[in-house]
């Protein structure tokens, strides 16, 4: 008879999808049962599980094959730099993912690395963007969705565009969350990201309007939201917001020519730069400072 409190094995040979969140207590991974997981295809778990004695993660209950197992989901709401020594030993066993998401508060240590044979598959990453160059950093990234902490920058640079160019190829797929938007990022955006088939931005500040009169040949699906509300004060002219966002997407149909979904907020006010926007006056924008 096994004993209330003793580790068993558990065995679910059809099982493709499982997501187990112990309530960010310690104790909880202690007595958990294995698992055999042989088509798992889809694992989600905290980061209580990267905790554990060297000789035993406890991820080490999750008994998937590295061959299925494609997406890998870790919550770090709770992080100890102890952590990255299971971290990186789950990424070994699980070194075939295409996607791994990498989400909460956890702080990874100044000198840590990935080697560069590890997930060398990776195709997507979903993680802030403080952790996007350790672990895109010369893998093949298409899809990247990635977030800023309140009140950070983004400090955008010709040499090094390391949250839309994060790996060994161009960007498919790009979702920017928190970000802080200027009048000159889409442009930014354009240049670095010629292969970007769907773009979305939830800003949550912005200091200037956009303009879509950048060619972007693949685009497909563009939405773009502001987490604060309108850019703009309610004094504009509305008659003449609404005749220019006509326009703005008359000029989408001419630089994003394959586009079939366009998102804008409500509120947004994009800068058409035909003969009208002698009218748009800079004082408008909202300032946000």
């Amino acid at each position: 008879m096994i004993h209330a409190t003793e580790p068993t094995t558990v065995s679910f040979p059809a099982l493709k999808y499982l997501l187990y969140e112990p309530h960010r207590d310690f104790q909880a991974t202690d007595f958990f049962p294995t698992l055999f997981l042989p088509v798992l295809e889809t694992l989600c778990i905290d980061s209580m599980f990267l905790s554990g004695p060297a000789a035993f993660y406890s991820h080490q209950v999750f008994q998937f094959n590295p061959t299925n197992l494609k997406e890998l989901f870790i919550e770090a709401f709770f992080w100890t730099q102890r952590m990255e020594e299971g971290l990186m030993e789950l990424l070994n066993r699980a070194n075939g993912i295409r996607l791994l998401s990498f989400n909460g508060e956890g702080e990874l240590g100044h000198g840590f690395n990935l080697p560069v044979d590890l997930i060398p598959e990776m195709e997507a990453f979903r993680g802030r963007a403080e952790n996007v160059p350790t672990f895109c950093k010369g893998r093949p990234v298409r899809n990247l969705l990635t977030w800023f902490p309140m009140g950070e920058m983004w400090r955008r640079t010709d040499d090094v565009p390391i949250v839309i160019r994060p790996g060994s190829v161009h960007l498919e797929h790009l979702y920017i969350d928190r970000t802080i938007w200027e009048d000159d990022t889409m442009e930014y955006i354009a240049r670095h990201c010629p292969e970007l088939e769907s773009l979305k931005v939830r800003a949550a500040r912005i200091d200037g309007p956009l303009s879509t009169r950048y060619h972007m040949p693949k685009l497909r699906k563009a939405t773009f939201l502001f987490a604060g509300g309108s850019w703009f004060p309610d004094r504009r002219n509305s008659a003449l917001k609404v005749e220019n966002e006509v326009k703005v997407v008359q000029e989408c149909r001419t630089f994003w020519p394959q586009l079939e979904y366009l998102r804008l907020d409500p509120h947004y006010f994009w800068r058409y730069r035909g003969a009208e926007a002698e009218q748009f006056r800079e004082e408008e924008v909202v300032d946000w400072n």
